[in-house]
């Protein structure tokens, strides 16, 4: 039995051996041959899948560098519509010589075509978006200065209104806190100065209280003061414009007193036909009335006028002559305001710029052309702006402020360039030496003006001028001459004259009463007037302080 087993398994050995056999004889290649084939299209597979890999790849970096291209090429159209503005700007603002614009035109043009073609090539178009930034940057923020300085000369020539504070006072212990506490006071007012504003507030009040107040009315501030401190008055009603004049006879009067109301009252403001120019700014002599209003605030406010300079210039001989005229002149006004009473020049702001100009024209015997309006903040803040001038004094001296200058130059921020030019009570000529250090101020701020460092402080003094500055010369004035000063860039000869006179005591139509006046000496005011005469007739003044552009 065991051996017949091991022979059927020898047997079947041998037969499982032969099928092998034949299978491989018979199928072994064929087998081969589809692992060949699969391994194949398996490769084949690989190859088309890597193809197709890397054309996504080249189609998505061609895509990236069409974006990028097409990105430099938007930018570099934005920076041409910037050129194309800034160029416009500078047109409309007429305040560049043709030359500079030719000169803008070609660089903006050069800069422009190298953005835009450096965008086709590979190694320039990295370059050319970083140089269309900083243009573009820089192309804003010249639109931007430009926009702002076409704004602020729309802003400052010829403002045709003036506004004035009318205040309603009581003593400061009188119980009313409102004026319907004041129901039945009686109000007094100036019968003539300051009426219509004063009158428009009445009306507001009657309105308000629902009944007519009662009126008195006087000739004087001086009276109006004591008529309130004796009681024989309850309140008082006047232009805010007049409390220095209150405060000058009446020392400590705004200390002791409490305003009950404030009002604002504008009105249209108009020059008469005798005091509007229409000269050829570039060409012809003129004269400018410079008026500094002894308030802070709003350029637009009434108020007395401390600073009374007139420049005249020449603007084909460069020459400029400045003329102080002492606040307390002693002179009739124009225009018969004050009936052919005498009154001091510091009054003459009360009454309008128009009464100042025909004022002053009358006195040095020439037509005024134009006028420019500042006051305390004005001065400040152009100071300020300037980041301080350098101004000469006469001497050394220690202001009631406290403040004390040097002889020789100091460095003045604002608030000490304003202490420097209203100090009159350290001098012995008062307001004489005022007047020149007046002066002394204006032409440092011109000096800093003209000079390289303006570059940098161009933007806040651009800011200070906005509200601070009032004149009549035209947008168009003022363009033409910055754009003959950048084009020629001559230096200016500045001469200085100051009308002289004597102190004394008169009576002053605004007071009601005796004031300290000055009476100004005819010798002088003659010596100024040839002195305009011969600036007009182009001859070259005795040498003052050369400004350079």
């Amino acid at each position: 039995m065991g051996k017949k087993w091991d022979a059927d398994a020898d047997d079947f050995k041998d037969t499982w051996s032969q099928t092998i056999d034949e299978y491989n004889r018979n199928y072994g290649d064929e087998s081969k041959d589809r692992k060949r084939e699969k391994k194949r299209l398996k490769y084949q597979k690989h190859n088309q899948q890597k193809q197709q890999m890397e054309q996504e790849l080249e189609d998505k970096t061609q895509k990236n560098k069409h974006i990028k291209y097409t990105i430099g090429k938007i930018m570099a159209i934005i920076q041409g519509l910037l050129s194309i503005a800034v160029l416009g700007l500078l047109i409309i603002l007429n305040m560049f010589p043709i030359s500079y614009i030719l000169i803008a035109t070609a660089a903006l043009l050069l800069l422009w075509l190298f953005a835009f073609f450096s965008q086709f090539l590979k190694k320039t178009h990295i370059v050319g978006k970083v140089e269309t930034v900083l243009v573009s940057a820089i192309l804003i923020v010249g639109s931007y200065y430009l926009l702002i300085t076409n704004n602020l000369l729309g802003t400052i020539t010829g403002i045709d209104y003036r506004v004035d504070n009318v205040a309603v006072v009581v003593l400061k212990d009188n119980p009313a806190q409102s004026l319907a506490d004041a129901i039945d006071y009686s109000f007094e007012i100036h019968e003539v100065l300051g009426l219509d504003s004063v009158n428009s507030t009445i009306s507001e009040i009657d309105e308000s209280l629902g009944t007519n107040i009662k009126i008195v009315t006087s000739t004087s501030f001086d009276t109006m003061a004591e008529d309130l401190y004796s009681g024989k008055v309850d309140a008082l009603i006047y232009n805010m414009a007049w409390e220095s004049t209150l405060e000058e006879m009446h020392e400590g009067f705004a200390e002791n007193v409490r305003i009950l109301k404030n009002t604002e009252v504008v009105t249209e403001q108009t020059l008469s036909d005798d005091n509007i120019s229409n000269k050829t700014i570039t060409t012809e002599p003129f004269t400018v009335y410079i008026s500094g209003n002894d308030e802070y605030g709003s350029i637009a406010a009434t108020g007395r006028s401390d600073v009374n300079i007139m420049v005249s210039v020449n603007p084909e001989t460069r020459q400029i002559l400045m003329i102080t005229t002492p606040r307390d002149s002693y002179l009739i006004f124009a225009d018969n305001v004050t009936y052919g009473t005498e009154d001091k020049l510091t009054h003459a702001g009360t009454f309008g710029i128009d009464v100042q100009m025909s004022t002053m024209g009358d006195l040095y015997d020439i037509d005024i052309d134009y006028y420019a309006r500042v006051n305390f903040t004005s001065l400040i803040n152009i100071v300020e702006a300037l980041n301080g001038v350098e101004v000469y004094s006469e001497y050394s001296f220690t202001a009631v402020d406290g403040k004390s200058f040097k002889k020789g130059y100091n460095a003045l921020n604002g608030s000490a360039a304003l202490m420097f030019s209203r100090e009159r009570k350290a001098f012995v000529d008062g307001d004489f030496q005022r007047g020149k250090n007046q002066q002394a101020v204006l032409t440092a701020i011109i000096k800093k003006a003209l000079s390289p460092t303006i570059l940098t402080s161009y933007a806040s003094l651009i800011g200070s001028l906005e509200g601070n500055l009032d004149t009549s010369m035209t947008q168009s004035d003022i363009a033409s001459l910055v754009k003959m000063q950048l084009n020629d860039g001559s230096a200016w000869n500045i001469v200085s004259l100051g009308a002289e006179g004597t102190t004394g005591s008169e009576y002053c139509y605004s007071n009601g009463s005796y004031a300290s006046i000055v009476m100004l000496d005819e010798d002088s005011i003659d010596n100024i007037k040839e002195h305009i005469q011969r600036l007009y007739d182009g001859e070259i003044l005795e040498t003052g302080t050369a400004i350079e552009e």
